[in-house]
């Protein structure tokens, strides 16, 4: 009888719920299940996939969401661990072209310049692409090192790195 009475009592609450038009879960909590399996994709590279689908249906679900900038670095990172190095620009992109204030923008430009430096051997798209850190967000704390990258853009990282960490233990 008790387990009828719950049964009666939970098919309420869902008529209810369809009856006031709730569809599923709120957005902050398909991100953070999304921005979960993300983290443990991290260490289970099985989860990947899952974690990119999850990913991609919030950012399509609710793409002027507070929460699309940081889902979108994470389906960038994941594609970055994923060998897609394309992709992983293509979601830095969609970042500065949606939500270039965002919090996560200056890091998003630095990473575009970065993996066209080093994975897709682009010396000028990283170049105008750490210059852009520089000019698009002065007060990040990303530029110090976007200037150091542009001096050195396509330079033997050996042959200018222990320089610079010389020059910067001196400071």
């Amino acid at each position: 009888m008790r387990l009828r009475s719950f049964c009666c009592s939970v098919a309420g609450i869902l008529l209810a719920t369809v009856a006031m038009g709730c569809s599923g879960p709120e957005p902050g909590a398909e991100l953070s299940t999304a921005l979960q399996v993300a983290r443990d994709a991290a260490r289970d590279t099985t989860r990947g996939k899952e974690a990119v689908v999850l990913l991609e249906a919030f950012v399509s679900k609710y793409p002027s969401d507070a929460g699309v900038p940081a889902a979108l670095m994470q389906l960038a990172i994941l594609r970055q661990q994923q060998g897609d190095m394309v992709a992983a620009i293509k979601d830095y992109e969609r970042i500065l072209a949606a939500f270039p204030a965002s919090d996560v923008a200056d890091e998003a430009q630095f990473m575009i310049a970065f993996i066209r430096e080093e994975h897709l051997a682009d010396l000028n798209g990283a170049r105008l692409a750490y210059r852009a850190v520089i000019e698009n967000y002065p007060d990040s704390e990303l530029v110090e090192q976007a200037r150091q990258l542009l001096d050195h853009v396509g330079q033997d990282p050996d042959t200018w790195v222990p320089g610079f960490q010389d020059s910067r233990e001196d400071k």
